[in-house]
């Protein structure tokens, strides 16, 4: 049967991508846009395919040296950003597709793994060597299909499966190391240090350190004795002799990175499999941070004369070391604490670590011990995750004849996290007054996640008369998603017994050491009936017709129920008698679509009236704590989109081209309601977001013959949020972002920055006029127009070389004219909440006296928040370089084990071009709060098959 549906793609695609090493290098190309599956709930080739769907194949997914398979995607899909918020091995990604287009609601896509929506966000336990390909679906056409969770765009994994013939067994491994890459704070060193702070104090007779402190300008020390004096300039002259290089201290200069991996395939015609074991192990580069990760997967494949059958299953388990408070400008958060520690604190003495529970011991020296702080807390605590993540899919197809079936998907997705952080009793961080008790403490948190996902249908396809191709199919399906959370911290831990539950005291208002626990449930239902239909006339006119109704106990009973649909057309123009005579025309199609979807919930209940635990008069009592709103509607969009596919020059060069435009309306916002009613705003639909872009892919074989083949292509998105209303309002501020008609979502805004005046040293900021003023007021100066931390540019470009043998892939990633706050050198430039830890060397070159010109103030002059901490973060990332060589088969063939053999090495996040200053300009959010930076990685590997 020709175009029949294949129960194995049910909600699948597959897809071969220009960039992987091609089989054929002659039709490479032409398999991308004429041969390939692309859709979801159904197939089809490109041609009869109205929708707009990018795929990343295999080869540029499968063993990247990064934990979450999500951040491998950077780059690689026109209109597909992601934004790593972390660099912790294993931490999710930020991912947008074609733009935000809600305020306050999810914006993540929907994941299905082999037929079954899976939890998104959560993908350290996930095998990516297991995949065959990740396809992005970006349009209604695509989307529609998945009604009221589709509107974010979707994202469909397809792993491996066997094929018949003998048993194939392949072994891969790779090591290597992840080394931090250096953020462009320019601190100061000891001698600079200690000649600032005698500076300081002798310009505003402040005390931020021992360079005034023992200063023989100090006029506190005017009187002293001589020996006194002498011992002033020997602890000055000792401290001269240090410079402690903290970044050595806290973060790995070579963290090691192991991967072993063994697979077999294999089978007959009627039962095939594919398996996989995988160990995987990177320590991050900072000092108790890494994941370990197990990873199995067995797919089933069985084939009757009428019935056929595919099972799936995958299970893994993690552990995974963190640090603390990442995003928090601390000393408990190790990335502040490198640049926060003074250069001439010296954290051992005697190999004794000096911190500030005992520096006293040592003469009380120093004012502050930040350094040490850290280094104590990070011994003497723990932050452990341990996860356990399971899918079981089961995909069953029987042929009534040759033109219709029956299939049934069944699938869970389960996860089970286990966390636990502990402080250890006796130690300073387990002595201070924010533990209770001040003996350490202990916690461990229980959150499970549960997914089950039905789907049955009918399917009929046939082709009349050789011209008309049709295929029918209606589904019905049902979602059921619980979870649940657990937690309770214990204090007064028993040194014997620290990190185990039985180390916890019994609490009770004698001893201090009362717990605290909490919790809770949710769970959601959606119930949908699923139909779709395709006409092909002739191989040229294609029509995809759509429809979904979707009922989910999210949403109140009066707006539970919602019908979406799409409709899209296809017209191959080359095959035109007129375009005929064109040989460097191979393809010229032209595709056009139009749907409408909705946006998942960040809540199950969010339009409930809710109330909870509390205390009046020293009694428990129940009150409300959220208002509810029985209007409360999902946000819904309506997507155009038009499409061209281009092949030229005997199909050496591609081209797809898209244009959309994305409106969603019922967008949340806050009304405002009176103080009387116990609330001051409730959730409402009523703002209106518009994206709108293009998306280009273009690649094509630059060389191409039997020894040399270069390919090279790059994929490039604009995207233009704007907020179109509000509804009864013009805007919303969020702290220093603003949502307002006009303007995209997430646009800055703050007070501008008009540098420093030059007589009197103080800083200066423009009022909405425009006028100079010294008044610091963000209340009623705040401007918008510094721009919005979603970038309106992404894209990617690559290489590869293929000669004899060898290969070489070089990839590059970028982002584009967004802007981010850069918190961290807010804080190492801040005179009034810091000035005690180390500082940038640009106060160096602070105002001092009337005349002098700088873009730095007087030390005496508060800092503030102002457009001077809008920096630019655009960037181009050199993100992944491979060399591979694949050893000879005569060589390999004489051990009469092997069957193949290639050696390879490549490089992760090698260079960043960019000039932002802090860490990292990729980011998840718009402020850089001293988050964990993306690792340097540099790993070699080999692939074995016998």
């Amino acid at each position: 049967m020709k175009h029949a549906l294949s129960l194995w793609s049910l909600f699948t695609v597959s897809f071969t991508s220009v960039a992987q090493k091609p089989t054929q290098p002659d039709t490479a190309i032409r398999k991308v846009l004429d041969e390939v599956v692309i859709t979801g709930y159904n197939t089809a080739t490109r041609k009869q395919y109205t929708g707009a769907v990018s795929t990343v194949g295999a080869e540029q997914i499968n063993h990247v040296p990064i934990a979450s398979f999500d951040q491998m995607l950077q780059g690689r899909v026109p209109g597909l950003y992601v934004a790593s918020g972390s660099g912790q091995p294993g931490a999710a990604a930020r991912v947008l597709i074609r733009g935000q287009a809600t305020k306050g609601g999810l914006v993540s896509p929907l994941h299905v793994v082999d037929g079954i929506a899976v939890e998104s966000g959560v993908f350290m336990t996930m095998n990516p060597a297991d995949f065959a390909s990740v396809s992005v679906l970006k349009d209604a056409n695509a989307t529609a299909l998945y009604g009221s969770r589709g509107a974010n765009g979707v994202i469909l994994i397809t792993t491996k499966r066997g094929k018949a013939g003998d048993v194939q067994l392949s072994f891969h491994t790779q090591h290597g190391v992840s080394m931090p890459t250096r953020a462009r704070f320019n601190m100061m060193n000891t001698a600079e240090r200690l000649q600032f702070e005698e500076e300081v104090g002798l310009e505003n007779g402040r005390n931020i350190g021992a360079g005034w402190r023992f200063s023989p300008l100090n006029p506190a020390n005017a009187n002293l004795s001589a020996s006194e004096k002498a011992r002033y300039a020997g602890i000055l002259d000792s401290l001269r002799h240090i410079n402690t290089e903290w970044d050595d201290i806290f973060l790995r200069r070579s963290a090691p990175f192991h991967e072993y991996e063994l697979s077999a395939s294999g089978g007959s015609d009627a039962i095939r499999f594919y398996s996989s074991a995988n160990y995987y192990t990177q320590q991050g580069i900072a000092l108790r941070s890494g994941i370990e990760r197990y990873s199995f997967r067995t797919n089933l494949d069985v084939k009757a004369k009428r019935f056929t059958a595919a099972i799936n299953m995958a299970v893994g388990y993690s552990k995974n070391d963190l640090i603390e408070n990442e995003n928090y400008a601390s000393v408990t958060n190790t990335f502040a604490a490198v640049y926060y520690a003074l250069p001439y604190e010296q954290p051992y003495v005697n190999g004794q670590l000096v911190h500030s529970g005992n520096k006293a011991r040592f003469g009380g020296v120093y004012d502050t011990r930040e350094g040490s702080d850290a280094l104590e807390r990070l011994q003497n605590t723990t932050y452990r995750v341990n996860q356990i993540k399971g899918a079981l899919t089961t995909n069953l197809r029987y042929h009534f004849s040759d033109n219709l079936y029956a299939s049934t998907n069944l699938g869970i997705d389960y996860r089970d996290n286990a966390d636990t952080r502990t402080i250890a009793p006796g130690s300073y961080s387990g002595s201070l007054p924010a533990v209770p008790g001040r003996q350490g403490s202990h916690r461990e948190e229980s959150a499970r996640y549960y997914q089950f996902t039905a789907t049955s249908g009918l399917t009929y396809a046939k082709t009349f008369r050789q011209r008309h191709d049709l295929t029918v199919a209606g589904f019905y399906e049902f979602n059921r998603m619980k979870s649940s959370v657990y937690n309770f911290t214990g204090y007064g831990i028993t040194p014997g017994l620290a990190g185990t539950v039985s180390g916890i005291t019994q609490g009770s208002a004698l001893n201090g050491f009362i717990p605290v626990v909490g919790g809770g449930k949710t769970g959601a239902a959606l119930v949908s009936w699923v139909g779709l239909a395709r006409y092909v006339y002739d191989d040229k006119y294609t029509l995809n017709v759509t429809f979904r109704r979707d009922g989910s106990s999210t949403v109140p009973k009066k707006n539970r129920w919602h019908n979406f649909y799409s409709i899209g057309a296809g017209y191959d123009i080359k095959k035109e008698a007129f375009l005929q005579p064109l040989t460097w025309l191979n393809t010229l199609r032209l595709r056009s679509s139009f749907g409408t979807s909705a946006s998942p919930f960040s809540g199950n209940f969010a339009y409930s009236a809710g109330y909870g635990g509390t205390r009046y008069d020293g009694m428990p009592a129940i009150a409300p704590v959220s208002v509810g709103n029985k209007d409360y509607d999902w946000e819904y969009t309506k997507m155009l989109n038009v499409g061209l596919d281009i092949l030229l020059l005997n199909d050496r060069i591609r081209l797809i081209a898209d244009w959309y435009n994305k409106r969603t309306e019922g967008v949340f916002v806050d009304e405002q309601l009176s103080q009387t009613s116990g609330f001051s705003t409730r959730t409402i639909n009523a703002g209106v977001i518009r994206n709108r872009g293009i998306e280009l892919d273009l690649s094509g074989d630059i060389i191409r013959n039997k020894e040399l083949t270069l390919t090279a292509g790059f994929n490039f998105a604009y995207n233009k949020n704007k907020v179109l209303s509000l509804g009864d309002a013009n805007e919303f501020t969020q702290g220093a972002s603003i949502i307002r008609v006009g303007l995209p979502v997430n646009s800055h805004y703050i007070q501008k920055w008009g540098g420093v005046d030059p007589q009197t040293g103080k800083s200066r900021y423009y009022d909405q006029k425009g006028n100079l003023t010294d008044v610091y007021d963000p209340v009623t100066m705040s401007v918008a127009e510094f721009g919005t931390w979603d970038p309106p540019y992404t894209g990617g470009f690559f290489t590869r070389a293929t000669w004899k043998r060898f290969s070489a892939d070089v990839f590059f990633s970028f982002a584009q004219q967004f802007y981010r706050y850069n918190s961290e050198e807010y804080y190492v430039l801040n005179s009034n909440q810091n000035a005690l830890s180390n500082q940038s060397r640009k106060w160096l070159d602070r105002w001092r006296k009337p005349g002098d010109i700088t873009d730095q103030p007087a030390f005496s002059e508060p800092r503030t928040f102002t457009s001077r901490d809008v920096q630019d973060a655009s960037y181009v990332r050199l993100r992944n370089v491979q060399i591979a060589y694949n050893i000879p088969s005569a060589l390999v063939e004489k051990s009469r084990i092997f069957r193949g053999a290639t050696i390879y090495v490549q490089g992760q996040n090698l260079y960043t071009f960019t000039s932002w200053t802090g860490f990292d300009p990729e980011d998840n959010n718009g402020t850089a709060f001293f988050e964990y930076p993306a690792a340097r990685t540099i790993t070699a590997g080999a692939r074995v098959q016998f």
